[in-house]
């Protein structure tokens, strides 16, 4: 991931964590443009009551940029796949680590696509984590295993062979 976006998300993110303090885990991730993705109370306890949300709240009026701490609507597609949330990027660590194995098993067709996916998952980062109970490098090779035991031939190889040689 690079360095400066790294940069602009912690100081964001410090930003953010002196006006709400109920975060659990914060990725930056690069998946439809570098953003957040919040696992917070609200998320864990959401019912899509978002004007109700103080994690929506805080973040309703963020711009998007290349790097944007705003939330990401889901369409009904999104939303088929990654589940019911109204925003994308409102996941818990479990939902997440699903949206991922679910979007490598099902929507990548060509051996491009799925190495792009695979890219994706090597570059998030976990900039936040309440005591450190969020461990990275785990939640990668679990979202990949289960790519793996659920993909199958020329999929599960590629899956695979990516597990095996990225230097972890």
């Amino acid at each position: 991931m690079y360095k400066k976006i790294i940069k602009l998300a912690e100081k964001k993110f410090s930003e953010l964590q002196k006006k709400y303090r109920k975060f659990f885990n914060v990725i930056v991730d690069d998946w439809r443009g570098f953003r957040f993705v919040y696992d917070t109370q609200d998320v864990r306890n959401c019912s899509n009551d978002c004007k109700n949300c103080d994690l929506y709240n805080l973040l309703k009026n963020e711009k998007d940029g290349f790097f944007s701490a705003g939330l990401y609507q889901a369409s009904k597609k999104d939303q088929q796949l990654f589940g019911k949330k109204v925003f994308l990027n409102c996941k818990t660590l479990d939902q997440y680590k699903k949206c991922y194995s679910n979007f490598l098993i099902q929507e990548t067709k060509s051996d491009q696509e799925i190495v792009d996916e695979l890219n994706l998952i090597k570059n998030f980062k976990i900039i936040y984590s309440k005591l450190n109970t969020a461990n990275e490098k785990d939640i990668k090779i679990s979202i990949l295993n289960k790519a793996i035991n659920s993909s199958k031939g020329r999929k599960k190889r590629i899956i695979k062979d990516f597990l095996d040689n990225y230097a972890w």
